[in-house]
This record gives structure tokens, sequence and C-alpha cells, in this order.
């Protein structure tokens, strides 16, 4: 049946009048069309031939392969690839069974149809055949994909005017009004066809390009100009409506709720078309709830005659925000102030503010509650009563129509921004339309961060450079290709915020074939660009087990976002724990309790808001920045960033060493880095080291040691593949990090603390294997080199890393130490006879009131081997004696026979006659004190 004559078509004749007034004076897209156009005849007549060849030859792979062709020409149809590719595969493959079945198929549907019932017979026959399915289970194409392929090679003949119908064009119509709901697929490209046929009876096929322009650009074009006599009719028929018994007929209620329909169609898109605008033009985060279809959600009421557009701050649908009005009398637009919970008290309060702090030019309205044909009376600048709705009004048709009105909405939410921010930082309670009022200046909290953290630096600009990338794939059009490679680059790397390895989405991935990918691909756009709230598309990727791949979580969710959508989202990815979102806005001030009963979907949408609203104009449109002043924010500690004086000195003292020595030591890893502490064994230097790195980084979790080993690898020590099962029960590997990798995010993610990594007995591995490129960030802290698992994308060693080694030359000398690796390091001696060492273990004995003579002894020993071995590096370390109990002689002994002699046996081995002067009874006699206490 057509709507050509029908009043509602009239109607929106008006409003695509404004559509394609809008599309003409749009200089992009006419210079868009007049290149496709200028290669459409020639395309056409291909593809018109191709057809040709079909119908006389049967041959279906011939056909595929002229189709893939023609695909993939630059011109007129670029889009058919994506959707019409795998929509011939399909079909192609169902062939493999019916081979004749299929061929006559194509030969009669993809002909063009003589009426809208043949039109509708072709499509219901397609989707009937592919109904069946195949033998092999093949998936079948969407029927969407199918109207798709059929309309297109209909589009092409000249003799005919069926326009083409791109995949989402149902529902952009049904979300307007335009289209009825509840149609099979064939019925929806036939009422397509029909609307288009009626809004542009001379060229139906331009009316389907305008509306396409109109659903890509999303831009305001005005407020329908029919839209009163809309509302004048749905007021008449509300006017019989009867709480207790409805509508006095069922056509009644059927036109009733399709006007409703209409109204809601007309407020979504004049709420989509400037909710950027005005988020970039007052500085706020807006939202944009869904028009209720009744007057009264929840009761039995009437459908609505009216229609307004909000946009409101975070906190639900009942959220203080703008409200642009329209009703049977004329348009208004201005400040609502929220209606969710509150009491005829709390509207009092509310007005009562409002009316303080109104802005000249602006006036209250009344919002009458009852069932009135006109819900808004203009009240003056005294607030009245009821909800409280501030701002201008525009009389009768006088704000119609207009493309320009846009220019008269900004600028009066520009005077009522102010006004808006008021009310939301009034408010009280567990709303968290609040603002963060609580939290400490955050100006000159900017400043330090800039200055100590710092901010920007080359490897910020890294991350933005990422994200341009990786939003070239995500983009809309950047998803008719759908690059793979790059998208489990986002998915898996460091760019732009790091979400792990997911090793298991990574397999999942990999195991998909070209169905697979093609479902991963929709799903991916849908999340990003689909339609609704980006609360409820979180929500279903997040609560649907009908996934193509496995992990796809929230994080990955999360991320995809703040790559696509810089302008709203952050790139901050967790709610909860200690650096989540919710954290960090207790941090911030913010209100403990409003999480609960609340979608995942819903809290990212309203902690990410806040988050944004509060850090965006202290680094106005950089969301990476703003995440890393967050995250810098969490970390800050209130102490010194470095050490001071007492934490040295205390560590001094209980090291028996002078604090000089501790400095010296601070001021080379300032300087260099990195360190290593060397000598013979017993000399104290692991201990030293983890004491004096406690005393510049008290939090254990910012310190780590490790100990190196010949069998020591650049996996064990940086990062590299460990296998694990995943959610097929295969064996996959998965990228895992090693103690270095992770101190250094923790460093990077923390760069006003110290961190510090303990390696030790470093020289015992193969240190050119387990350090590999990373042997040049040693140096150059402020360049980042492509490691080994890591191809695409740089790694840096912060600067707040830094390095303690302990080297016994005991067993290894340090002249074997690798000379590049000497190089990067600064070499502190630990020997017994010299330097701050020199007497460690008489001051530890006298301060333990032990055998100071045993220091005598160990010294004078330490001189014999010396001699002996004609140099320092094989002496007897200190820690050996240092232990309670020397007093006794048989403590003595059994530290000097099963620690000190089998090493001095194996320095001097096959030289008996030296070895005999260094055993026990022999040093007892020459150096030991007579009086030992004896058992």
């Amino acid at each position: 049946m057509t709507r050509s004559d029908s009043v509602d078509v009239k109607r929106w004749r008006a409003k695509y009048a404004l559509i394609e007034r809008a599309a003409e004076s749009d200089k992009d897209a006419q210079a868009l069309f007049a290149e496709l156009d200028s290669g459409r005849a020639a395309r056409n007549g291909e593809l018109r031939e191709i057809l040709a060849d079909l119908v006389a030859s049967g041959d279906l792979l011939a056909f595929k392969e002229a189709m893939n062709h023609w695909a993939r020409k630059d011109g007129p149809y670029v889009g058919f690839g994506p959707i019409g590719s795998p929509w011939l595969a399909a079909v192609v493959r169902r062939a493999e069974d019916d081979h004749t079945e299929v061929v006559d198929l194509l030969k009669v549907t993809l002909q063009t149809p003589a009426s809208p019932q043949d039109a509708a017979d072709k499509l219901q026959s397609v989707d009937a055949f592919f109904a069946r399915g195949g033998s092999r289970g093949q998936r079948a194409p969407g029927p969407a994909h199918t109207a798709y392929v059929l309309s297109l090679f209909w589009s092409t003949d000249d003799a005919g005017a069926w326009p083409l119908m791109w995949e989402n064009a149902p529902h952009m119509l049904q979300r307007l009004g335009w289209l009825e709901r509840g149609l099979s697929h064939a019925e929806r490209y036939v009422a397509f066809a029909d609307l288009c046929h009626a809004l542009r009876p001379d060229d139906p096929r331009y009316a389907a390009r305008i509306l396409w322009h109109f659903k890509e650009t999303e831009g305001f074009v005005g407020i329908a100009p029919k839209v009163l006599d809309v509302c004048v009719e749905a007021a008449e028929l509300a006017s019989d409506f009867r709480p207790s018994s409805g509508y006095a007929k069922p056509a009644q209620e059927e036109r009733a709720a399709d006007l409703a329909r209409q109204l809601r169609g007309e407020a979504d898109h004049i709420s989509d078309s400037l909710i950027e605008r005005l988020s970039a033009e007052t500085g706020l985060y807006l939202e944009a709830p869904t028009l209720a279809l009744q007057q009264h959600v929840g009761e039995d009421s009437a459908y609505r005659a009216d229609l307004y557009a909000a946009w409101i701050l975070v906190g639900g649908a009942g959220a203080p925000g703008f409200r642009l009005w329209v009703t049977p009398s004329g348009v208004a637009f201005g400040v609502h102030g929220g209606w969710e919970g509150e009491s005829d008290q709390q509207h009092r309060e509310v007005g009562a503010l409002v009316q303080e702090h109104l802005p000249r030019g602006l006036n209250f309205f009344r919002v009458h509650e009852d069932a009135r044909a006109d819900p808004l009376e203009l009240a003056g600048r005294d607030y009245p009563s009821g909800e409280t709705f501030v701002g201008r009004w525009w009389k009768g048709e006088e704000a119609l129509g207009r493309a320009d009105f846009a220019d008269d909405i900004v600028s009066t939410a520009r005077a009522l921004t102010p006004l808006l921010r008021f009310l939301s930082s009034s408010q009280r309670g567990d709303d968290p339309t609040l603002e963060l009022a609580s939290m400490v200046d955050l100006a000159s909290e900017v400043e330090i961060f800039r200055t100590e953290r710092p901010y920007p630096t080359e490897r910020d600009a890294w991350h933005q450079e990422q994200r341009r990338v990786f939003a070239a794939c995500l983009s809309r059009d950047g998803l008719e290709d759908f690059d793979l490679p790059t998208f489990k680059r986002i998915v898996s790397t460091r760019g732009y915020g790091d979400i792990g390895a997911q090793s298991v989405l990574i397999s999942s991935i990999n195991a998909l074939d070209a169905s697979g990918i093609e479902q991963l691909r929709n799903m991916v756009r849908e999340l990003l660009w689909g339609e609704g709230r980006d609360e409820e598309r979180i929500n279903r990727v997040l609560s649907t087990d009908d996934v193509p791949v496995q992990g796809f979580g929230e994080t990955v969710v999360l991320k995809l976002f703040a790559i696509a959508h810089p302008e709203h989202w952050l790139p901050l990815f967790s709610l909860g724990g200690d650096s989540g979102k919710v954290a960090m806005l207790a941090r911030l001030g913010g209100p403990a309790r409003w999480t609960e009963g609340k979608s995942r979907g819903r809290m990212h949408v309203e902690t990410n808001a806040l988050l944004r609203q509060t850090l965006d104009p202290l680094l106005a449109d950089d969301p990476w920045g703003q995440a890393q002043l967050a995250h810098w924010l969490m970390r800050r500690s209130d102490k010194a960033l470095t050490p001071d004086k007492d934490a040295l000195g205390d560590a001094a003292g209980d090291l028996l060493i002078d604090e000089s020595f501790l400095r010296e030591i601070k001021g080379l890893l300032e300087e260099k880095k990195q360190v290593i502490f060397y000598g013979p064994p017993g000399t104290g230097k692991t201990y030293l080291a983890q004491r004096f790195a406690t005393a510049l980084q008290p939090d254990p979790a910012k310190r780590d040691i490790v100990q190196f080993h010949p069998s020591s690898s650049y996996e064990d020590f940086f990062e590299g593949f460990r296998p694990q099962i995943d959610h097929q029960g295969q064996m996959v590997y998965e990228l895992r990090k090693g103690p270095l990798a992770l101190l250094a995010e923790a460093a990077e993610a923390d760069p006003l603390t110290p961190h510090i990594m303990i390696i030790d007995e470093i020289n015992r591995a193969n240190l050119p294997r387990v350090f590999g490129e990373l042997l040049f960030l040693l140096e150059y802290r402020s360049h980042s080199v492509k490691t080994s698992y890591r191809p695409d994308e740089g790694f840096e060693l912060p600067p707040n890393l830094y390095f303690i080694g302990t080297m016994n030359t005991a067993d290894r000398s340090i002249a074997l130490v690798d000379a590049a690796l000497r190089r990067r390091f600064d070499f502190v001696p630990f020997m017994p006879h010299d330097g701050p060492m020199q007497g460690l273990l008489r001051r530890w004995l006298e301060a333990h009131d032990g055998p100071v003579w045993v220091a005598d002894l160990v010294d004078r020993v330490n001189e014999d081997l010396r001699r002996a071995l004609r140099g320092p590096h094989l002496q007897i370390g200190h820690s050996y004696f240092m232990r309670p109990g020397l007093d006794d002689e048989a403590t003595l002994r059994r530290i000097w026979d099963y620690n000190v002699y089998p090493f001095i046996e194996d320095q001097l081995y096959g030289r008996e006659h030296e070895l005999a002067q260094f055993r026990w009874e022999n040093v007892r006699a020459r150096y030991g004190q007579i009086d030992v206490v004896r058992p």
C-alpha cells in the first residue's frame, strides 16, 4: 500500500526538503556526488554486462570472478565489496549442492522487478532459499545483505527507478518514524522504495542518495516544518484518552502511537545532530536520552503530543540538562532542573536557586503535568512552581525549518552553562552529577604534573600517534576493509594504553575463517558506530555469549571506544581496582556509593564523563594527557620524591659505614642509573644493596630483586612467550612479561618516584644474551627500541628505573665482563682491606660485644692471601663472622673449617705447602688470642 498521498508523507516532504537543501549546499558532498556520477554510467554498464553473461552462460564461477573484479574498482559502488563479496561467496558455496537452482534463482532475482509485488517476491525467494540451509551447514548471509545486493542490481537499470537500499537504511527510517516496524525484509525494501518515490517522485534514486548522506553526516538541518501539525493532531487524539478506558477506538490508539514515534524520531535527530557541538561549546560532557512515547512513563497515560530533545549531564534520565521543547504553540530551549526522585520541596529549592542566578533575557516556564495539549506556559522571571525550566521562547513557527536555528540554540546554551554548572554543583546525595568540589587545587597540580612527570614526552607523542593510526582502522570507512593485523596490534600492544597481552583473544582471532572475520568486523562496527547510546552498545557486547571470538572483554571494549571516540572517552579502561575509574573519582572527592544497581556500561559512561568533565578544562582536548594526569594523581606520594638525609643516615648507621659512601653511590645512580658492587664473597654486597635500595625507595612494590645464573635468558628477565591452554583446550603461547618489563611499566606509570632493580650475581649469566637490545637503553634512556617480541612498538627504560648489580670476583673476574656492559655501569669495589669495608668487622664486633681479636685475625689472614694470590679479589669476607657465639672456639672452628678453608683450598689447589698455613690450628697459633674459652 502506497503512502505517497498520506498526510504523513506530505509532512515528511517538508523535512526531506530541508535534508536535500543541506546536502546540496554541502560543497564536499556535491564534489563527492559529482565524482561518483562521472563514472556511474560506465560502472552500471559493466554490471549489466556481467548479469547478461550470467543469464546467457549460466557460469556461476565466472560470474563471481567478474563481480569480485568489478567490486575492487574505485568509484561508485566501492562499498559493495565488504557486503556483496561475502554474499556471493555464500551463494557459490550453496551451488556445490544446488548449482542449477542457484543459477536459475540469480537469473530471475537479479533482473529488475516489474512491480512492488515482484520485488517482494524476488527478495522472499532468495530468503527462503538460504533459510533451507546447505548440506554442510553453511552460514546464510543476512537478509539485509540480500536486499542490498539485489537492489544494487535493480538500481543500475536505467529502464527502472528502483533505489539502492543500503544496509542500515530501514533502521534509520524506523527511528525517524518514517517506516513501519514489524515488516519482513522484503516488505521493508518495498516500503523504502515507496517512500523514496513519495519524497522525490521524479527521481527516487536521488532521494535514496540524499537520505544516505543525511545518515552519514547526521547534521542538523532544522526542525521539521510541519512538526506543530503533528503535535496538534496528537493533542486532539490525546484529548479523547481516558485513563480508565484508554482510546475510544483501536485505530485512534494506533494512530497516536504512530505520531508519538514520529515525534520521538524528530527529537532523536535534533539531539544526535547537536550533541557534539553543544558539548564542545559548553565544555560539558552531555548525553542524549531517548524520548518516551507516552506522556508519563510507567503510567496508564496517553501517547505524547509534544517532543523534547534533551542533553543532560550524567546521572540518569532525570539529571539536569539542556532541553529543546516543541509544543503545539511553539519552541522553547533552556535548562531543565531535573526531576528524578525529587519532591515538591526539592523543586522549590531548585527553583529558588535558579531564580537567584537567572541570566538576563531568559524566563521561567510553567511545566504543566496534567493532560492539557500544551505542557509549557511562559511564566516570566519568577519561579512559578513544579519542575524548573528556564530559557527562550520562539512562538509558533519562528524556529521551524531553519538550519541556522542551531546557532540560536548554541548561543542560548552558552548563556545558560554557568547556571547549569551551578545547578549541578548545588545538588547533594549519591547522584554522581554533583561536581568534584572537594578536590585540591587542580590547576597547581597540573603545573607540578607537567614539570615533574614531565608531560608531554616523546613517549606520550608516540602514544598519540598510535591512536591516530589505530583510529583509521576503527573508523566507519576503515571498518569497511577491516585491517585485521592493525586490529590485533590495537588489542595486544601498549599503544594508547596497555590492556595486557590478550593471548586468548589473539589466538581466537587467528582461528577465524573469512565468515568469522566478517562477524568480528560487524560486531566492532556495531559496538563503535551502531545505533543507541554508548552504554547500551557496551552492555550488549559484555552481556552476550554470541560473539565470534573469546576474550573480547571489558578492557578491550573500552580501549576501542577511547581510540575511536577521543572526544568523549579517556584511555582509562578499568572500572575497579586501585587504579580504576571509581578509585580515581574517590581520589578527586567524588561520591562514594553511587554505582550500586547500575550496569557496567552505565558505570563506565558516568565515571568517564565525570573524570573528563573535571580534567578537560585543565588539559583541553587532550584525553591522553588527562588520563596520565589521573594516574599521576593516584600514585603521587605525599612524601618527598627523593630520600632525605635521615633515610640514608639511618641506613649508614645500620650498616656501620660512613654516610658519605651511600651518598656517593646515590650520586653514581643519579648520573648513570646503574652500578655494580663487586668484591670477594661475604663482603656484604647483596645485603648492602637491599638496605640501600630500601632507603631510596621504602615501598617494596617499587623494588625487585632477581638472581642471575648460567641459564638466565632474555625471556626470563625481560619478556618472552610461555605456553598456556586456551579456551578450546589447545596449547597456545602467551607473551608474558618478566620482572624487568613489569618494573619498567610501574616506573613509567609513576615517574616521580625511584624504582630499583637489584640483580644479584650479575656476572653469572651470559649478559649480552640476557640484556639483548636493552644494552642500548641502559645508556640511552630517552630513546626507544623495537624489542625482540615487540616489533610493532618501541620500548624504553624509564629514567626513574635504577639498577644495582652485585658481582662475586672470586669465581669470575670483573675483567671477563663484556666491555660494552662495563661502560654502562659504574663499578663500586667492596674490599675487606680498603675503602668503606675496611675495619667493618671490627666495628660490628665492638657494637655487639664480640671478640674483637677475630677481626685482627681475619685482617692478617687476608694480608697473607693477597700476597699468596697476588691480588685482592680472593680475600675472606667479613660476613662469615658477623654472627653471635664467636666467644666459643668450637663455633670459630666450624666457621673456618666448613666455610673459609674450603674457599682458600679452592684458590690454592695443588699448592699444599702454602695451603697448610691456612688450617685453623696454624692460623690460631700465629694470630689467635690465647685465652679463648674452650668447651
